[in-house]
């Protein structure tokens, strides 16, 4: 097993959110751990990507060379503990539910490296409070060639640097909020 890189992603969850937020990053040049619990939802989300990455191929957003490197690029595993361990960052993609997101929270406060940064899609960012790496959490949105970035008032300056490091790799342009208030725009 390789050890952790600053230049590895593990993404936790294998749905929609997962598999674009994997395919994103490996484009953007990041190496990808995709986790989901259930094989075939592995084996699905790598035919969708590789779909999707052809199409972009297609569509001449990418060229074949790109389209084959960001693929080569993702990995799979089917524990969180599995991918977190092997990451330096780690993007949740569970459901925006409170229970589903402190749950989450607490398991990666167990496995997670003490300096690894956990990219949430959590709208109530609030519930970091409960975590003990709290300054470790962010918010993460795309839409579309766009990223929002939002911090909740326990977010460390590192944590928000990584994650504006990852919106500059994998979107146009970004927008930094703080407890609902724009604080930035990139």
């Amino acid at each position: 097993m390789a050890g952790p890189d600053a230049d590895t992603i593990a993404v936790i969850g294998a749905g929609k959110v997962g598999r674009a937020l994997a395919r994103r990053a490996a484009v953007a040049g990041f190496r990808v751990i995709l986790e989901d619990l259930i094989p075939t939802s592995l084996t699905y989300a790598r035919q969708e990507i590789r779909q999707t990455l052809d199409d972009a191929v297609d569509s001449g957003a990418l060229d074949r060379a790109q389209a084959d490197e960001a693929f080569a690029r993702i990995d799979c595993a089917t524990s969180i503990e599995d991918a977190a361990r092997r990451a330096r960052i780690v993007m949740e993609t569970g459901p925006d539910e409170a229970e589903s997101k402190l749950e989450m929270f607490c398991l990666l406060d167990r496995i997670c490296l003490p300096d690894t940064v956990i990219v949430s899609n959590c709208h109530a960012l609030d519930l970091s409070d409960t975590s003990a790496k709290a300054d470790s959490i962010v918010g993460m949105y795309f839409s579309g060639d766009e990223a929002e970035i939002h911090c909740s008032a326990f977010t460390s300056e590192r944590a928000l640097a990584v994650a504006t490091q990852l919106a500059e790799r994998m979107a146009a342009a970004y927008t930094i909020t703080r407890d609902g208030h724009s604080a930035a725009k990139a």
